[in-house]
C-alpha cells in the first residue's frame, strides 16, 4: 500500500525538467493558464519510463491531513492525486495540497545555505552562498559562544506550525536539540483562546474540544459560528455538504457573509466580537422560559455541586475528612430526600437549585450561581449590542432547544480578539444548558484530535544531556524582553533566535515590534525554510530544508481518526536536508554527540516515539505504517469520535457550569488576583479595539480582519507559481459605504493605516462586507506590498488570562493614494 510501480510512456527526463522547472514559473509570471500538472508538449519519447507511486500526507496547519499519492518518474515528482482513506469523504484535496509539487520545483526555492553579506542590513537581500560544513561550523560557534556568555536561555527557539510531522515537524526532533541546549521556548500564542474558553466547560485542554468531522451526519443542525470551512477546512465542509443532502440545516453566524454563509440555509450577520453576549442572552432566555435540558443538566453537569460563599471553592469531602494523595476528592450536593449534604453520586434526590447552610457556611448550587450570573443578559440588549434582531435570536433559541442534535463548527474566527475566550466559553455554556454535548451529532466540530494514541514524546526529546527548554514568558512578550533584556525585573538576555518551520516575522502581530525591537537585540538569527519568506529575509543565515515529499515521516492526523505515514518520494532537491540530518549536524558540532550520534537515523527516532503503551495497544509500529499507509485509531469501530461520549475530561467527569479553580492559560508571573473571583462564572467582556465604545473606535472607524483564503495556509503557498496565477497580488477589501465616503473605487491604490503601521496596496469594493468592516487574505509577504505590510497594523497585546494573540482586534482607516 505504501508504494507501487507502473509504466508511464512518453515522458523523458528532459521534458519533465522543462515542464516543471520552467513552464510552471513562467506561466505564473506571464499570467498564462497552466494546469496543476504541467508537462512540456512535443517532447514525448518513444521509450517508456517507470512511474513509482508513493503515499504521503499533507502536513500543513489547515489541520485537514489529506492523503496523497505521489507519482514519481525518473526520480521526479510529476503529479499528486488524492489517496484513499477508509471513509470516502476523508479522501479529497484542495488546490493548495494538489499544487505542492509546484512549491518543490519553484524557481523561488532556497537551494543552498546562505549567509547575510557582512556589513549589510538585515532584510536588504544581500546573500552569499556557503557550504554546509561552513554553515554548521558557524552556527555551532555562534550558539555555543552566546550560550557560554549569556546562558543557554538567551537562545530562543521559535517553533511554528508549518509542518505537523511527528519527527520532522513542530513537536519533533528540534525539541531534542533545544532541550539539550537549554534554550528558551516562548509559550505558544496562536489559536488558543478558543480551546481555553471551551476547556472551562469540557475540560478538554486547548485543542481537544471537537468531535470528529463526520459526526455532523448525525446532526439536525450545524451552526457555523465565526468560521469559514468552505475555504479554510474544505474536508470538514465535505461532511457538512453530505449532512445537508440528508436534511441537516446549516446556519452561519458571522459578521462577514463568507463563502460558507453563501452556501448555508440561514445567514445571521452579527457585529464583530459580540458573539459571547448573544450566547449568554440566549442562555438566560432559555432558563427564564424553562427550555433547558433538565435531564442533561442533572445527570451530566456540575449543576448540583455546592459552592462555598466564603471561599468560592466547591464543598469537598476534604472539608470534613482527610483525603490521601491520589485519592478522589468528590464534591458535595444537597440531598432533598434527607435535607442534608451528601457526596455527589450518593444523594437520592440532589437539588439543582438552592442556597443552604452547612455547619455555619452558606453554600449555593453551581446552577443557582450560573442562573444569577446570566440574569443580566437580555434578548433586547443583545439586539442592541450584537445587531441581531430579536426575532432572529429567538429563532436561534428554537434551534438549540428544539433541534434533535446541534453541532457548532468553531475554529479561530472568534479566537483572535481580546474577548475571544469568553465568547467560546459562553457558547460552550449554551451547549451544556441545551444538552448539545457528548452524544452523536451534538457538540463542537472544527479541529478534531484523537486522544487515544499518546506518543512517547519523552523518549524523543529527553536525550542524554537533556536539561529542557525554558518557557518563562509567552511569545507576545518576546519583543518586550528582547528590548529590555529583562523579564519580571530580572536580567533575561535574548541574543540569538532559531526559527523552525515558522514565519514569525510574517505571522506575529504588530510586525514593527519584531523588526524594531526583537531583531536589533539579536547577535544571531538562524532561519530554516524552503522559500524566501519574511523571516528568512531578515535572518543572518538560512538553511534549505526538505519538503514534505523529500523525507519520511508520519502524522497523528488532525480531523481524521488515523495516524498516517509519509513515504520519502524523491531525494531532496539541490542541497536541502531534512530536520533529522540538520539537528544531528548542529548537535554534534555543538558537542552533543551523545544526544545525536551519527548512527541515529529517522528510524531510530521514529521507534523511540512509537514506544508507548498506546502504540502497543493499537499495534502502531513504523513497519506497519510503512506497509499499510495509515492506521485507524477509532475507539468505537464505525462510530465517530465524540468528546464526552461517556464522560468529560474535567476533574468530576461532568460539564462544568462553574469553574472552581480558574487559572491563566500561561502563568508568567502576572497578577491575576483582581479577576480571579470573576473567572468562576462565564461573562461577557468587550473587545479591546473593535468594541464600538473603545478609544480606538473613535479614531479609526474601520475594523480590519485577516481572512483565511483558499490560496494559502497562513503564509504557506505565498509564492506558489500556479496559485499566484489565480491570486496574483494582495487585495484589501472594503464595504461600498466606506469606499464611497472616501472616494475610493475598485482598483484604486489605497493606504490602510493606524498608529502602529500601514500598508499600501490595491483595493476592491466587497458588497458582502457591512459598513465599518474590512478584510484581506492573510499570508502575503512584505515584498509583495507596494509599501508596508498587513501585520504592521495588528493588535499586539494579550489578555492576561487567555494569553493569546489578538490579530483581529484591530481598527484602521483608509485613504486613496
Amino acid at each position: 500500500m505504501s508504494e507501487s510501480t507502473v509504466t508511464r510512456p512518453g515522458i523523458t527526463r528532459r521534458s519533465f525538467l522543462k515542464a516543471t522547472g520552467a513552464v510552471a514559473g513562467v506561466a505564473a509570471v506571464a499570467g498564462g493558464t497552466s494546469s496543476l500538472v504541467a508537462f512540456a508538449d512535443g517532447e514525448a519519447s518513444n521509450s517508456s519510463a517507470e512511474e513509482t507511486i508513493c503515499y504521503g500526507v499533507c502536513r500543513s496547519n489547515c489541520m485537514q491531513s489529506c492523503r496523497y499519492a505521489a507519482h514519481v518518474v525518473d526520480g521526479k515528482l510529476v503529479k499528486l492525486t488524492p489517496a484513499e482513506y477508509a471513509e470516502d469523504l476523508y479522501r479529497g484535496s484542495c488546490l493548495r495540497g494538489m499544487s505542492y509539487m509546484h512549491r518543490i520545483y519553484s524557481p523561488h526555492r532556497i537551494k543552498y545555505p546562505m549567509r547575510r553579506v557582512e556589513g549589510t542590513e538585515r532584510g536588504a537581500g544581500e546573500w552569499e552562498r556557503i557550504s554546509w560544513d561552513d554553515a554548521i561550523a558557524e552556527i555551532a560557534e555562534k550558539l555555543s559562544s552566546i550560550s557560554q556568555e549569556y546562558g543557554p536561555k538567551s537562545i530562543v527557539f521559535d517553533f511554528g506550525t508549518g509542518n505537523y510531522g511527528e519527527i520532522q515537524g513542530q513537536t519533533g526532533i528540534f525539541n531534542r536539540l533545544g532541550g539539550v541546549i537549554g534554550a528558551s521556548k516562548p509559550a505558544g500564542m496562536n489559536d488558543l483562546a478558543t480551546g481555553y474558553g471551551i476547556d472551562r466547560v469540557l475540560g478538554t485542554g486547548l485543542m481537544y474540544f471537537a468531535n470528529e468531522a463526520k459526526s455532523v451526519l448525525d446532526s439536525s443542525h450545524i451552526v457555523v459560528w465565526g468560521s469559514n470551512p468552505v475555504h479554510s477546512t474544505p474536508q470538514n465542509w465535505r461532511w457538512m455538504q453530505r449532512a445537508k443532502e440528508q436534511g441537516t440545516k446549516i446556519i452561519v453566524v458571522d459578521p462577514v457573509k463568507s463563502a460558507t454563509a453563501h452556501k448555508a440555509d440561514v445567514y445571521v450577520p452579527i457585529k464583530a466580537t459580540t458573539d459571547g453576549y448573544l450566547a449568554l442572552a440566549m442562555a438566560n432566555y432559555i432558563l427564564e422560559n424553562d427550555l433547558q435540558d433538565n435531564e442533561f443538566i442533572a445527570a451530566r453537569s456540575t449543576a448540583p455541586l455546592l459552592v462555598r460563599r466564603d471561599t468560592g471553592m466547591l464543598l469537598h469531602k476534604s472539608d470534613y475528612a482527610e483525603v490521601a494523595e491520589g485519592e478522589e476528592n468528590p464534591a458535595y450536593v444537597w440531598d432533598n430526600a434527607t435535607g442534608a449534604i451528601a457526596l455527589y453520586g450518593e444523594a437520592t434526590d440532589p437539588a439543582l437549585e438552592g442556597t443552604f447552610e452547612v455547619d455555619g457556611v452558606t453554600v449555593d448550587t453551581s446552577y443557582t450561581l450560573l442562573k444569577q450570573q446570566l440574569a443580566d443578559y437580555s434578548i433586547s440588549e443583545a439586539q442592541r449590542i450584537t445587531g441581531v434582531p430579536e426575532e432572529t435570536i429567538l429563532e436561534l433559541v428554537d434551534v438549540f432547544t428544539k433541534g434533535d442534535a446541534v453541532s457548532v463548527n468553531i475554529s479561530f474566527g472568534m479566537d483572535h480578539y481580546m474577548n475571544g475566550y469568553q465568547s467560546c466559553w459562553a457558547i460552550a455554556i449554551l451547549m451544556a444548558l441545551t444538552g448539545n454535548l457528548g452524544r452523536d451529532g451534538a457538540g463542537f466540530t472544527g479541529i478534531f484530535l484523537n486522544t487515544a494514541l499518546a506518543l512517547n514524546m519523552k523518549a524523543l526529546w529527553a536525550a542524554p544531556g537533556f536539561v529542557g527548554m525554558t518557557t518563562a514568558f509567552p511569545m507576545t512578550m518576546l519583543h518586550e524582553v528582547a528590548e529590555t533584556q529583562k523579564f519580571n525585573g530580572e536580567d533575561y538576555p535574548i541574543k540569538a533566535m532559531v526559527s523552525i518551520i515558522s514565519n514569525a516575522v510574517s505571522n506575529w502581530p504588530s510586525q514593527n515590534n519584531f523588526l524594531e525591537k526583537i531583531l536589533p537585540a539579536l547577535d544571531f538569527y538562524l532561519a530554516m525554510d524552503m522559500e524566501m519568506n519574511d523571516t528568512v529575509r531578515y535572518a543572518d543565515m538560512v538553511l534549505p530544508v526538505a519538503s514534505f515529499y523529500e523525507h519520511e515521516d508520519f502524522r497523528k492526523a488532525h480531523n481524521l481518526p488515523y495516524i498516517v505515514h509519509q513515504s520519502k518520494a524523491i531525494d531532496p532537491l539541490y542541497e536541502a536536508k531534512d530536520d533529522v540530518e540538520i539537528c544531528g549536524l548542529i548537535g554534534r558540532a555543538m558537542g552533543f554527540e551523545e544526544a545525536f550520534p551519527e548512527s541515529n537515523t529517522f528510524e531510530t527516532y521514529a521507534n523511540l516515539l512509537l514506544s508507548s503503551e498506546a502504540c502497543e495497544k493499537f499495534n502502531v509500529t513504523l513497519d506497519r505504517l510503512r506497509e499499510e499507509g495509515y492506521i485507524d485509531l477509532s475507539l468505537l469501530p464505525g462510530k465517530p469520535g465524540i468528546v464526552g461520549r461517556t464522560k468529560f475530561t474535567t476533574e468530576s467527569g461532568l460539564a462544568q457550569l462553574y469553574t472552581e479553580k480558574p487559572a491563566p492559560r500561561v502563568n508568567y508571573g502576572q497578577d491575576v488576583k483582581e479577576r480571579f473571583a470573576k473567572e468562576h462564572l462565564v461573562y461577557y467582556q468587550p473587545s479591546a479595539e473593535v468594541c464600538e465604545e473603545s478609544e480606538a473606535a473613535q479614531k479609526f472607524p474601520i475594523i480590519f480582519i485577516q481572512e483565511h483564503s483558499r490560496w494559502r495556509t497562513h503564509s504557506q503557498w505565498f509564492n506558489s507559481p500556479v496559485l499566484r496565477e489565480l491570486d496574483p497580488e494582495p487585495i484589501y477589501k472594503m464595504s461600498p459605504e466606506d469606499a464611497q465616503e472616501r472616494g475610493i473605487e475598485s482598483g484604486d491604490i489605497v493606504e490602510v493605516f493606524n498608529d502602529r503601521g500601514h500598508m499600501v496596496l490595491k483595493c476592491v469594493i466587497d458588497p458582502s462586507l457591512p459598513q465599518g468592516m474590512s478584510r484581506m487574505p492573510k499570508g502575503w509577504q512584505r515584498e509583495q506590498f507596494i509599501e508596508g505590510g498587513y501585520q504592521e497594523l495588528t493588535y499586539p497585546t494579550h489578555d492576561e488570562w487567555a494569553v493569546a494573540f489578538n490579530f483581529y482586534d484591530t481598527r484602521v482607516d483608509v485613504k486613496k493614494r
